[in-house]
C-alpha cells in the first residue's frame, strides 16, 4: 500500500528535493534499490505524472523512452533506414517449386512482379505462395544466424 505524501508539482521542483526525500520518493513508487541521484529523477517524475493522472505504463515502455531521450537521432535513422540497400534495377530471383520468379526493385518502396508494382516484398512472397510469408526471408535477404547472407 501506498504511503500519502506531497507530489512535486514540477521536474524542477524534484530535482531539488533533498537526497532523503528524494529517497522517500524512490521507496514510495518503487521497490528496487536505484543508486545515484540523476538516474532517479526521470523515472520518478514519470510515476509522479501517472499517479496525478492515474494512469500506468509498464515498465518496458519507460525503459524504451529513456533510450529514445538520450539518442533520438539514433532510433529515427533506424526506424526509416532501408534494411536491405537494394538499388533500383536489382532483379530478386528466386526458383519455388520448379518455377522460377523474378522481382524487379522500382524504388525504395516499389517492387514490380508481372508487371504490377507491390509495396514491400512481404506482399510479393505472399503472392507467389499464396500464404503470409516474409518477403525479405523468401527472397535470401536475411542474414543468417552463422554471420552469412
Amino acid at each position: 500500500m501506498r504511503r500519502k505524501c506531497y507530489l512535486p508539482k514540477s521536474f524542477d521542483e524534484l530535482r531539488g528535493l533533498s537526497e532523503e526525500k528524494l529517497q522517500f520518493y524512490w521507496e514510495t513508487f518503487y521497490t528496487y534499490p536505484m543508486k545515484g541521484r540523476k538516474a532517479k529523477w526521470r523515472p520518478l517524475w514519470y510515476a509522479i505524472q501517472c499517479e496525478s493522472g492515474r494512469c500506468k505504463l509498464p515498465e518496458k515502455y519507460i525503459t524504451r523512452l529513456e533510450r529514445y531521450a538520450n539518442n533520438p537521432d539514433k532510433y529515427i535513422e533506424r526506424a526509416h533506414k532501408n534494411r536491405y540497400a537494394l538499388s533500383v534495377g536489382t532483379l530478386l530471383t528466386k526458383k519455388y517449386k520448379g518455377k522460377i520468379y523474378q522481382v524487379t526493385v522500382k524504388g525504395e518502396q516499389e517492387y514490380e512482379y508481372e508487371g504490377k508494382i507491390y509495396p514491400n516484398l512481404t506482399v510479393v512472397a505472399s503472392r507467389i505462395c499464396n500464404c503470409h510469408v516474409s518477403g525479405p526471408a523468401f527472397f535470401g535477404l536475411m542474414e543468417r544466424k552463422n554471420g552469412k547472407s
